[in-house]
């Protein structure tokens, strides 16, 4: 499932870069049809990011469901120590 700001961020980001947007959808589905989630906990605790070649995946993972609340430009993210 996709919330609407990360459908949003997704359809924006798309428009310049095409193929990561796709490379981000197919990582997601590829998770969802396995079962297996792939991705980092991150500092919050209940969010979950899952870093693609150009774009980061913000979801929520329940153990049934995942909800993808945010996509990001990964390049322009900021490393935190």
């Amino acid at each position: 499932m996709w919330e609407p700001r990360a459908l949003d961020a997704l359809e924006q980001l798309a428009e310049y870069m095409p193929a990561a947007a796709r490379d981000a959808l197919d990582a997601m589905e590829r998770m969802a049809l396995t079962g297996f989630n792939y991705g980092r906990l991150t500092r919050k605790g209940v969010l979950w990011y899952l870093p693609t070649p150009k774009l980061g995946l913000f979801y929520l993972d329940d153990g049934r469901t995942l909800i993808v609340v945010d996509v990001v430009d990964a390049r322009r993210l900021r490393r935190l120590p």
